[in-house]
């Protein structure tokens, strides 16, 4: 039995006490971005977010990242990950400086070492050059053109080597050619994310819960909407449970995203999986081989022989806003929490555990540290092991993992795609996943890197949805709310946050 069945035993149906028109699961950045924009585009209309497990924004994937802005270079030219990043920078860039977000545009270096990684670095400069000069590159992706120069989408310079070690001497000496991303950053994504939940909280017609943690979702009758159970904690520690009717749900849960859709697919007899790919950051303690740093450096991303993707971007320096170098991530694939042998997993006693079995492993990895060196070692030479100091970790929520049977189970799943199907037609599963699954149901699965970058562009991306996908075509089956009725949901609202 899946442990959202499980789960859904343990909670029966309860009846909702109130309505909302968009009810956005999870609060990391992307769900407070899309959350913002449904506020900003929809004043009519109620928005309500639900964050399940903590009591403030941001604190899974979200605050455990790299804190990179990305200007969109490595992923291919017709994917989501392409276009929301590059939207999303032009909008982050613009919302620090209006917000006054903390941020610095730092500049990054990509490094090559090897004739086969040359190759690599200009197939992406040529690949970035026919994104430049795409007329057709925003409208075929459904979105609002930038304020921009052609040609100035990815701005990139390809360097020699002396060029690349004049930039950087710290640098091995033995590099081939490399690239320059002058509008790659960094920034501050606690306080992005404080900005994000102050513009809904201050907003009229929206709202953040947090502890709420959803048990259960069903399809509401005459197929209204949604019906979402969730259960809060009181002051004495007692679960209290509560039910409201939403009319369009959209799924940014991350990491638990797959299992707040599989309250939806139980009814199908379908459960969907996704993959946990951890990362760790070692911090580094003394100037020693990185004295003269001024940017952030990355190798070049070399893909495994079973995968056409790369499953991170190779083990990169990056900075923060005080100058500190950090290295990281790592790639370091999870054990599944369903069907393993794992002494987590055996010892965890309820569903609600195992679902977030991943949370047992929120500390770096000590072992990954010989390997975190010898990665960086290989282009700054001068770095010394014992100044490597575990930092952090982050899991990466992906629907492509290495087990290609439950990679073609996911495709068929999200795409009602035939049962015998080629490993090619997979590829999407490493793109973003936003779609509107179900009537009043879009999911956004996979939001792992650029998604702190993207995060905005997708809020744009979800408002087109549900302003095209649903109310279009919700309007067309049963008239709108007065504006009385409206403001007495939003009036009951008051009452179950």
């Amino acid at each position: 039995m899946s442990t959202t069945s499980a789960l859904r035993l343990a909670f029966p149906f309860l009846h909702p006490e109130v309505s909302v028109d968009h009810l956005v699961i999870g609060a990391g950045a992307v769900g407070l971005a899309v959350g913002r924009e449904l506020t900003l585009k929809f004043k009519e209309k109620s928005t309500y977010l639900l964050e399940s497990r903590h009591h403030r924004p941001g604190q899974e994937t979200s605050s455990r990242n790299s804190e990179v802005i990305h200007a969109g270079i490595y992923y291919t030219q017709d994917s989501l990950k392409t276009a929301l990043c590059i939207r999303g920078r032009i909008l982050m860039y613009d919302f620090c400086q209006k917000n006054s977000v903390p941020y610095q545009k730092t500049g990054k270096l990509i490094i090559s070492k090897s004739n086969e990684e040359s190759n690599y670095i200009e197939r992406l400069y040529q690949k970035c050059q026919s994104i430049n000069h795409d007329i057709k590159f925003w409208r075929s992706h459904g979105l609002k053109e930038p304020d921009t120069e052609p040609g100035d989408l990815i701005p990139l310079k390809v360097l020699k080597a002396s060029e690349a070690i004049e930039m950087e001497p710290d640098l091995s000496k033995d590099l081939g050619s490399c690239l320059y991303s002058p509008e790659t950053g960094i920034l501050d994504s606690h306080s992005f994310m404080e900005a994000l939940e102050s513009s809904i909280n201050e907003s009229e017609n929206g709202e953040i819960v947090y502890g709420a943690r959803v048990v259960r979702i069903d399809r509401a009758s005459k197929n209204l909407g949604w019906v979402v159970q969730t259960a809060t904690k009181n002051q004495s520690d007692e679960e209290e449970l509560s039910s409201v009717m939403a009319k369009c749900v959209v799924n940014c849960a991350g990491l638990n995203a797959h299992n707040i859709y599989n309250h939806v697919l139980n009814s199908k007899g379908l459960q969907l999986q996704i993959n946990f790919c951890k990362g760790n950051y070692f911090s580094y303690s003394s100037k020693k081989g990185v004295e003269n740093v001024k940017r952030l450096i990355y190798p070049t991303p070399v893909s495994s022989s079973r995968q056409k993707s790369f499953s991170g971007l190779g083990t990169h320096l990056t900075l923060d806003l005080n100058r500190k170098v950090k290295f990281g991530p790592d790639v370091e694939w999870l054990p599944l929490p369903v069907g393993t042998k794992s002494n987590i997993i055996s010892n965890l006693s309820s569903e609600e555990e195992v679902q977030d079995f991943w949370q047992y492993y929120l500390k770096p990895s000590d072992s990954r540290q010989m390997k975190t060196y010898e990665s960086v070692r290989a282009y700054l030479p001068g770095v010394e092991l014992e100044n490597f100091v575990p930092d952090y970790c982050g899991i990466r929520p992906k629907l492509k993992g290495l087990d290609e049977g439950q990679n073609q189970k996911s495709h068929r799943i999200l795409s009602n795609a035939p049962e015998h199907l080629n490993n090619d037609k997979c590829a999407e599963l490493d793109d973003f996943f936003i779609r509107q699954t179900e009537h009043g149901f879009i999911n956004l699965f996979g939001i792992e890197s650029p998604g702190l970058t993207s995060s905005l562009a997708i809020g744009e991306y979800v408002e087109k949805l549900v302003r095209e996908k649903f109310w279009i075509q919700d309007d067309r089956k049963r008239s709108g709310s007065s504006n009385k009725s409206r403001f007495c949901e939003i009036g009951e609202l008051d009452s179950w946050v």
